[in-house]
């Protein structure tokens, strides 16, 4: 069960090349969408190379050209519509596989449509129409999308792709936002596996993603399951903010001295004081407390960045790569 790792930004880049690299012989996968930058684009396509190494303490240890080459081998590209953001769903399909042809991604997604089966196959019928018609099959694998309200509808739906000619099917529509946040949630673990059961049951197939849904504590599920692979939406925003990990190891460096201690204190006062109570004036003191600890770092030739750096990283490690590890 390969975990794909949902990005648009270069320090997400930045973040997972220094994990990868410890481990360059999993099997990582990245996806992005159709909206992002010209500038990251490029990053993107280019990925592993023109990312930046930054906060990697064994880079006297590797020989990061040689380990580019291996990661460019076993990390995979998809990329969706991005159908679902602003203005996303105004591209014709010629022009959504010239943004996955200029992506170099290995899949491209079609564009479905939350929770209706007959609009998300009218649009996968055009889809593999213009994918099969204007020559983009060399480019990239195309993907289409089960949608549905239950898992008969989902069946029926990835039984009439593949009727389409679609090899390679993914489940959709399986996700909720929690209310204005940025997280999201499976809307039912039930529907989840029943629809999941379904279709393997049903298709036997060997080649199977599932929208949205990869969170460490499923893993073990989705691996049963007989999932190929499962994009990670909220992995930048599950770390630990207090960046205590982060701070040990650097004390371990011996990169932290009495004045960094004591700007790292007041932080964490003023930061659990404004999670406790809410207030105003307290989340002032918070940032106010929060920028002095990121001056005072510089100082000392760190920074915040880097905490969240190396915060990130060791969480992924110890919870996703860990799944991954047992796996092999």
């Amino acid at each position: 069960m390969i975990p794909f790792f949902v990005l648009d930004r270069r320090a997400s880049l930045e973040i997972l090349k220094g994990l990868f690299l410890k481990f360059p012989n999993l099997k990582f996968g990245l996806m992005t969408h159709a909206n992002i930058s010209d500038k990251f684009i490029d990053l993107f396509r280019a990925f592993p190379y023109k990312t930046r190494l930054k906060y990697f303490d064994s880079w006297e240890e590797i020989n990061e050209t040689k380990i580019n080459r291996t990661l460019k081998k076993n990390i995979i590209k998809i990329s969706d519509s991005g159908v679902f953001q602003k203005n996303g769903s105004n591209r014709t399909y010629e022009e959504l596989f010239e943004k996955y042809i200029q992506l170099k991604v290995h899949y491209g997604i079609i564009k479905d449509v939350l929770h209706d089966m007959d609009a998300t196959l009218k649009s996968a019928e055009e889809a593999i129409n213009v994918y099969e018609d204007n020559g983009f099959k060399r480019k990239f694998k195309l993907i289409g999308v089960a949608q549905g309200n239950n898992a008969d509808e989902y069946k029926k739906c990835y039984g009439m792709l593949q009727d389409f000619g679609y090899k390679y099917i993914a489940i959709g529509g399986l996700l909720k936002r929690n209310g204005n946040s940025n997280y999201v949630t499976v809307r039912s673990e039930e529907l989840l596996q029943q629809t999941i059961s379904l279709i393997r049951d049903e298709y036997s197939p060997e080649w199977l993603f599932v929208l949205g849904v990869y969170h460490p504590s499923r893993h073990e599920l989705l691996e049963k399951l007989g999932v190929w692979g499962a994009d990670y939406k909220g992995w930048l925003f599950h770390y630990d903010e207090f960046y205590r990990n982060a701070i040990k190891k650097l004390e371990a460096q011996g990169r932290i001295n009495k004045e960094i201690r004591e700007k790292y204190q007041l932080f964490l006062k003023h930061k659990l004081t404004y999670l406790q109570t809410k207030t105003p004036e307290n989340r002032k003191k918070y940032w106010e407390s929060r920028k002095e600890l990121d001056k005072t770092l510089k100082k000392y030739g760190t920074s915040l960045q880097e905490l969240r750096f190396r915060e990130v990283r060791e969480r992924l490690e110890k919870e996703v790569v860990a799944k991954m590890l047992n796996k092999n």
